[in-house]
């Protein structure tokens, strides 16, 4: 009896799990969301400007979000991230090995002296930075 419930409940326990797997899609079978002229023409005029403004007119020209378009110049290799010239409150960057190079030369203290002052927080060597100016 034990031996034709597993046969039997056996069947059952395959269809259960194999029924995921009917309604998955083949990747060949997905419609691309980029043709291969577009990749063509987006790397074009991305590399012969890039920036933001690029992107832009990119995504206005193929109908898609910028997101998309840098995503997709991501994942070719071509976008390349700009760089900051100023924070989000409008103030020049200035990185912690300038502000620590800063003190060193207020303090009159060779370069590189100090070299656990780079692992203070920004907002401490600033305020140190004011503090010896």
């Amino acid at each position: 009896m034990k031996k034709l419930l597993d046969i039997l409940t056996f069947n059952l326990y395959n269809i259960r799990i194999n029924k995921h797997k009917h309604g998955r899609k083949n990747m060949a079978d997905v419609a691309k969301n980029y043709t291969d002229e577009m990749v063509e023409a987006m790397v074009a005029s991305y590399n012969d400007a890039p920036s933001p403004a690029t992107v832009a007119a990119l995504a206005e020209e193929f109908n898609k979000k910028p997101a998309s378009i840098r995503a997709k110049l991501v994942s070719l290799g071509v976008y390349k991230a700009q760089k900051r010239n100023t924070t989000k409150r409008g103030e020049p960057v200035v990185t912690k090995a300038e502000l620590a190079a800063q003190i060193e030369a207020a303090i009159h203290v060779s370069s590189g002296v100090l070299p656990s002052l780079t692992k203070l927080s920004k907002n401490d060597l600033q305020t140190l930075l004011v503090a010896v100016s």
